[in-house]
């Protein structure tokens, strides 16, 4: 028998996971838009939109329409995609360890444990190089970085704790991180004002409609400050908790679509009623309590916002148990089959047109028109990967990844139907 690992095959994956996946991978570039078309303080200051505008064309701002565009994306997207995700790649660390987790030896003789464990530190550290050559060659805004670091932690090493344990510890990872990172944020507001929470935007206009070489200094310098001080200070801790959390969610059966029918329209329902007023307290109760309300919500808005979370995947999970609506899950489990390369490709449509050494549209398409150039994303999104799926077995930055991996090429081509003999 041949004990050589290899990548799950198509027929072993587990769709919900691939459908849910693929749903925030779309969604996750509700609130990236405005980190790709804007100055990042836009994120959680639209006022920013217009001051930038008086830089640039001198257009005058949508007012309403930009800060009802940011409104729908906190309420909306903000957490709950990067939450699903983090889910997920808790899950995924199960589903990579399944062919590991046994007792015999594989054929040279070294315990099959000890190979997974090599190979998934593999498996994280190129995710890291592909991160970090994402993240200082294109955008500043990359998550692959925060994930590969995770999984160089302690997620490989707590998969097989009980799923009571995992709850409990990635709890409190998860709200020592975002405890940690809200309060990093409170006292930045206290000792240096709000005024300094909007970073130097003209500086950045100017580093994005310039030179590839301008916008690699500016981004280097953010990313530096994300990785010296936000992932020590509260982001490392949430993203290993919330992956331990999926982990807990896999085993239990609530992510793979192995509960009942009448829990996941429970779940659907209680999560998305509670997670949205929740949502909506909590934003009205900033607005009156701080100075910059979005800012604070940047790291404490996903907490509010996980049962909303959760809602997603229920409703999600109920589709694809009940068959309904086919076209749109086939089309979602696609895109999240190929989540790596989507992601990529979303950041390279998008730095293209909006950046000063492509189109240069960085600072002028407001919302309503952001919202069509989402669409657009998606669109390119959902096709490519239906398309490219039927000749090939993995998304090609999933083949370089798994190829990288294993330190072989990996087979491309969908296995030929086998034919009848005459």
């Amino acid at each position: 028998m041949d004990t050589t690992p290899a990548p799950v095959a198509a027929p072993d994956r587990i769709v919900t996971l691939d459908v849910i996946r693929g749903f925030a991978l779309l969604g996750i570039l509700g609130p990236n838009i405005l980190a790709f078309a804007w100055p990042s303080s836009t994120q959680f200051a639209p006022e920013i939109m217009g001051f930038t505008l008086e830089l640039t064309s001198g257009a005058e701002p949508h007012e309403r329409a930009n800060e009802l565009g940011h409104r729908i994306v906190q309420i909306v997207f903000h957490g709950k995609m990067m939450f699903l995700f983090s889910l997920l790649f808790g899950a995924g660390v199960l589903m990579y360890a399944r062919k590991f987790d046994r007792k015999q030896d594989d054929a040279s003789g070294r315990p099959r444990l000890s190979k997974g464990a090599g190979l998934w530190y593999t498996r994280c550290a190129w995710l890291l190089g592909i991160g970090l050559l994402h993240a200082f060659g294109l955008w500043y805004g990359d998550i692959l970085v925060w994930y590969a670091i995770a999984g160089l932690g302690i997620v490989w090493w707590v998969r097989r704790l009980r799923p009571g344990w995992q709850f409990g510890l990635g709890a409190g990872l998860y709200l020592l991180g975002t405890g940690l990172l809200t309060g990093f944020m409170l006292l930045g507001m206290v000792f240096q004002g709000g005024e300094a929470m909007l970073g130097d935007y003209p500086g950045e206009l100017a580093a994005y409609t310039g030179s590839y070489l301008d916008g690699l200094k500016i981004r280097a310098g953010q990313l530096l400050f994300t990785y010296i001080f936000l992932l020590p200070m509260g982001f490392g801790f949430s993203v290993t908790g919330l992956m331990t959390l999926g982990m807990a969610l896999t085993k239990t059966g609530v992510l793979t679509g192995e509960r009942s029918d009448r829990f996941y329209l429970a779940m659907g329902a209680l999560g998305l009623t509670v997670g949205l007023t929740l949502t909506i307290a909590f934003l009205a109760l900033l607005d009156q309590a701080v100075e910059l309300p979005g800012f604070i919500f940047l790291g404490a808005g996903q907490l509010v916002g996980i049962p909303t979370a959760l809602g997603y995947a229920s409703v999600l999970i109920l589709l694809v148990r009940r068959g309904w609506l086919r076209p749109v899950t086939a089309a979602l489990a696609s895109v999240g089959r190929m989540a790596l390369s989507n992601y990529l490709l979303q950041t390279i449509l998008c730095t293209t047109l909006f950046y000063g050494y492509a189109l240069g549209l960085f600072g002028r398409v407001q919302y309503p028109q952001l919202w069509l150039v989402v669409a657009g994303v998606w669109t390119v999104n959902i096709v490519f990967s239906l398309l490219w799926l039927r000749a090939f077995r993995f998304g090609p930055a999933e083949w370089v990844w798994r190829s990288l991996t294993y330190l072989r090429p990996q087979p491309m081509l969908r296995a030929a139907p086998p034919t009848d003999s005459p």
